[in-house]
């Protein structure tokens, strides 16, 4: 009673065979909030399974230990990307997942981290948050990136940026689609194959909290610097909305007994 946890969002059935395989994140019978039919947590109080309630020391806020869920999105993502000391990695979109995913590059010793996006502040919170260097994708910047990589993170969505950082990740590189964007696309099979690229994706997270809880706590990863806007319950939508807003990194919505 009365410690501080940080909430996986999900609730699997522990008796699907992707959870007693370890891949509770992919069990057929998920619920998860905010995932259609099951409500969001925009609440003053939630329930979660126990398992799922990670407790979180002192040195790690309440605002990190609510930003811990899209950590956990880039700690997949790296683990997939499986880039460690002096490897280099590119990363396309420079939004909260993207800058996430810089961080845990930064924090598992890649020296070469490249971050692209159109929007010059979010390459400038780049910057700020593991990029080593940026680059504008339709700009004079953007030719500039090089090739080489070890692996491509996709955080846009977006067909130009993966086919783009497709072709810049070497021969046995890697290639992470995280970003949603259109339901098809597009792939230059003959030089994935030519490559043997070894080409995947991730869908939310299984088994990263431990890890997200150690970065944050060993100030390996900055959470509380991503917090750009805070909102109370009464005004959920306008954090919702705040994405919209020039300079927007994370909006928190704050429920009036978190403020006690």
């Amino acid at each position: 009673l009365g410690e501080r946890v940080s909430i996986e969002p999900q609730r699997p059935d522990p008796a699907s065979a992707e959870s007693l395989r370890g891949d509770y994140h992919l069990c057929p019978q998920m619920r998860f909030y905010a995932t259609p039919p099951v409500d969001g947590a925009l609440a003053e109080y939630v329930t979660i399974g126990a398992a799922f309630a990670h407790p979180v020391p002192d040195s790690v806020s309440d605002e990190a230990a609510a930003l811990l869920e899209p950590l956990s999105v880039g700690i997949a993502a790296l683990r997939k990307a499986a880039v460690g000391a002096g490897g280099r990695i590119l990363i396309a979109g420079a939004g909260p997942i993207g800058l996430m995913c810089a961080q845990v590059a930064r924090a598992s010793g890649a020296t070469d981290i490249v971050v692209t996006d159109p929007d010059p502040d979010r390459r400038t919170a780049a910057t700020r948050f593991g990029a080593s260097r940026v680059a504008d994708p339709g700009g004079d910047s953007g030719a500039g990136v090089g090739t080489g990589f070890d692996a491509f993170v996709d955080a846009s969505g977006a067909q130009s940026a993966v086919l783009a950082g497709i072709r810049a990740v070497r021969p046995g590189g890697r290639v992470v689609l995280v970003g949603m964007g259109a339901d098809t696309m597009e792939l230059p099979v003959a030089l994935i194959q030519n490559r043997e690229l070894i080409l995947t994706s991730v869908f939310r997270y299984a088994n990263t909290w431990p890890a997200a809880i150690a970065l944050v706590a060993s100030g390996r990863v900055d959470l509380d610097g991503m917090v750009t806007g805070r909102f109370d319950l009464d005004h959920a939508e306008d954090a919702l909305n705040a994405d919209r807003i020039p300079g927007t990194i994370k909006a928190v919505v704050r429920s009036a007994i978190s403020n006690q």
